[in-house]
């Protein structure tokens, strides 16, 4: 699940909640319902060879939901869950939504433009989120 956080910089929520019904495999295309977004608007995800690779792996493993774990579907990511993780991993202070920062960090390090960026995350269309998002300043940014 964090892997395809990080391909696809969805919330914890969509990532838990994700139904096969919602993944278009063949158009490379994941949908978030408006009512599963924190904006109200639907977000059409493009799955890059990372998010599809996860995917691939989780076929066939429960038959509503992508992520399941024993044969259930995944409902939450536990705190103790993701601390014993993280611990594992060695890492110190890092919050799921980090990932979300992260795989917008990427985009913007790889040239995605801002307006982009925010279309993809499913952002408000003032530009503010995004900003605070990353870290940087509304007026400084050029659109």
């Amino acid at each position: 699940m964090t892997a395809f956080a990080l391909a696809t910089g969805l919330r914890k929520s969509n990532v838990t909640g994700l139904c096969w019904s919602q993944v278009d495999l063949s158009r490379r295309v994941a949908l978030i319902h408006p009512d599963q977004s924190k904006t109200r608007r639907a977000i059409a995800v493009p799955l890059n060879v990372d998010a599809l690779r996860v995917l691939s792996l989780q076929l066939g493993r429960h038959p509503v939901r992508v992520f399941s774990y024993k044969g259930g579907p995944v409902a939450q990511v536990t705190t103790a869950t993701w601390y014993k993780a993280l611990k594992r991993c060695g890492i110190e202070d890092f919050r799921w939504h980090d990932l979300q920062h992260t795989w917008a960090s990427w985009h913007v390090q790889n040239g995605t433009p801002l307006n982009v960026l925010q279309d993809l995350g499913g952002e408000c269309a003032d530009g503010k989120a995004i900003c605070s998002f990353l870290g940087c300043s509304f007026s400084s940014v050029c659109w």
